[in-house]
């Protein structure tokens, strides 16, 4: 399977959980599994909660927070390996800063409302009331949504797929 049929394979599955769940950060995750396979059930389960800019706080983008989390579950130590040596921790500290960078250059920024303007012209906030019935009165909002976690999903595989082909 080459490169770009794996980017297509995550983003598709990636962009289909979006539009039936309406569920960023559980959509990236759903998205990576179905080509990488490492994610935990339990994993996927509570990235329900980092949806809406990370717990509707209108914060870090679901997909970003949850990209993180596959990058963490690749690239971080286990924590008694990491006891015993400190320096496995800066192996995911540079992945995980890497993968921020990316982000950030691919996307334009990590937070959910700056994200939203590109597909929605305009960012809301879910804290605010009439911000988050704005947002749910748009009843394409999950599609629009799904562009920006196609792109996220991909975005994320790339990285991974990087040492599968060194």
């Amino acid at each position: 399977m080459t490169k770009e049929e794996i980017l297509d394979i995550v983003g598709s599955a990636a962009r289909e959980a979006q539009i039936r769940d309406d569920v960023c950060s559980r959509s990236l995750l759903i998205g990576l599994n179905e080509y990488f396979g490492f994610i935990p059930d339990e994993v996927i389960r509570a990235s329900f909660s980092l949806c809406g800019g990370a717990g509707a706080s209108s914060g870090s983008c679901g997909c970003y927070t949850c990209g993180l989390l596959a990058i963490g579950l690749k690239y971080n130590a286990p924590l008694e390996d990491e006891l015993d040596d400190p320096d496995l921790q800066s192996i995911g500290q540079q992945k995980f800063m890497e993968y921020r960078d990316r982000f950030i250059k691919e996307m334009g920024s990590t937070l959910c409302p700056e994200l939203q303007k590109q597909v929605f012209g305009r960012g809301f906030d879910f804290k605010n009331p009439e911000d988050a019935a704005a947002f749910f009165a748009d009843k394409e909002h999950h599609i629009k949504c799904a562009q920006i976690v196609e792109k996220a999903a991909r975005l994320t595989a790339e990285m991974l797929l990087e040492d599968e082909e060194n």
